[in-house]
């Protein structure tokens, strides 16, 4: 076959191929949105949210998502519906070539379990207050306290911001975190901590030098509190700089 004719038939191929996608492309914007399908991903957190939430949440905000061409869909929006589930933290919104909506949303992950009152939340990273699930549980910090204010979702009071600051603080730090089972806000806002380690109270008081602070809580616990007696202190303060100062048991 001469060389010609094989460019053609090249060219010719190209012709028909860019034919079909444009006419694809033209019947697809033209048809109307006919499912939903979503994919979850979630960061060092079992799933909390299932995806039919999400749906119902679309949906419930857009009604006629269903009725609509897919070239007159609002991308934006029904990533914004999807975001208002209290479990996501992000979402975007695109179509298939079948026409269905598809939604790549990202789960918050909780880093505490808030006790506020008589309620009961997870928060994340971001300071983010959002429900606790009835689909999974998380193995992680507990905070709670002597709250003097209502809690508020837009803005965190000192209180919690303190408390806060102090579990991001666990987050990022294993070994740390190994140590402290519970935060609790006293009425004055200084922070105690329940340790993991002994039957004894740790009284960190403000979120300050937290470094250091933990440095000695970690010292005495390796070094310190094996030649003692786990059971020989009730509580231990951190609140003075360099040092680890010590209550005994009255038993």
């Amino acid at each position: 076959m001469k060389r010609g004719v094989k460019i053609g038939i090249i060219i010719a191929g190209a012709v028909v191929l860019t034919t079909l996608t444009i006419a694809t492309n033209v019947a697809r914007s033209r048809s109307q949105v006919h499912g939903i399908d979503v994919s979850i991903r979630c960061v060092r957190t079992p799933q909390l949210v299932g995806e039919q939430t999400i749906v119902d949440s679309i949906l419930s905000h857009l009604p006629h998502l269903f009725a609509t061409r897919v070239s007159d869909v609002d991308r934006n929006q029904v990533a914004a519906a999807a975001m208002s589930v209290p479990f996501i933290e992000e979402a975007s919104a695109s179509v298939s070539v079948s026409g269905k909506m598809v939604i790549k949303a990202k789960q918050r992950r909780p880093i505490a379990r808030l006790f506020y009152g008589t309620h009961e939340y997870y928060i994340d990273n971001t300071g983010a207050i959002f429900p606790t699930s009835t689909m999974s549980d998380c193995d992680i910090l507990v905070l709670g306290g002597n709250f003097t204010e209502r809690l508020r979702t837009d803005s965190l009071n000192s209180q919690l911001s303190d408390l806060l600051t102090v579990a991001k603080f666990l987050d990022g730090n294993n070994n740390y975190a190994m140590l402290v089972d519970q935060l609790y806000s006293e009425k004055d806002g200084d922070i105690m901590m329940v340790s993991k380690l002994g039957e004894n109270i740790i009284e960190l008081g403000s979120p300050d030098n937290l470094e250091e602070k933990f440095s000695n809580l970690w010292t005495f616990y390796r070094k310190g509190m094996p030649r003692a007696g786990w059971n020989t202190y009730s509580k231990l303060s951190l609140k003075y700089n360099g040092q680890v100062v010590c209550t005994k048991n009255k038993q």
